[in-house]
């Protein structure tokens, strides 16, 4: 099947038989005090802990596509003490060039007053619709930095999901 250069035309063939026109990949990860032990606030196996900043693989793009939503849960997000924050920017990897943040500001999945448990927050996606699309075989990764404040509950976990649409006319149908 060759691929159309039309970057709708997969969507519009999608909506017209009625098939699934958005897709999902998530990471989840866990937030410490410290990876002493395992009494919370600390956690042994924390993929962050305070004072630290990690970049955790997302997804690799299966195909060409375009990013539509990303969102973050938490059960329950990070609490710290006052005036502490935690929080997520997705990025997609541009070989030979500065990555792209997906996101026009990071996510805020902890401080000291901490959103509702299971109660998902919707990131703010770029303004700049080419930051959106992914190519074929794009890394996007997530960056999550603990400020150096108390994590006073070890986090079970959190969760951030990327939905996107191929825009590539050759991508497998359901």
């Amino acid at each position: 099947m060759a691929r159309s250069k039309d970057k709708d035309a997969r969507l519009i063939e999608q909506l017209a038989r009625g098939r699934r026109t958005r897709y999902t990949a998530s990471k989840s990860f866990s937030v410490g005090e410290a990876r002493t032990n395992n009494t919370a606030p600390n956690r042994i196996t924390a993929d962050v802990i305070r004072n630290e900043t990690e970049r955790l693989p997302i997804f690799v793009a299966p195909c060409a596509c375009k990013v539509v939503r990303i969102v973050a849960n938490g059960t329950p997000f990070v609490d710290l003490d006052t005036a502490g924050s935690t929080t997520a920017q997705v990025t997609k990897a541009v070989i030979g060039a500065a990555d792209v943040n997906l996101l026009a500001s990071t996510i805020a999945i902890g401080a000291a007053t901490v959103p509702t448990l299971d109660t998902a927050i919707d990131g703010v996606l770029s303004a700049t619709a080419s930051d959106l699309e992914l190519i074929d075989g794009q890394h996007v990764y997530a960056t999550v930095a603990v400020s150096n404040h108390t994590v006073e509950t070890a986090v079970a976990y959190i969760t951030l999901t990327v939905e996107y649409v191929p825009t590539d006319a050759g991508y497998p149908r359901d």
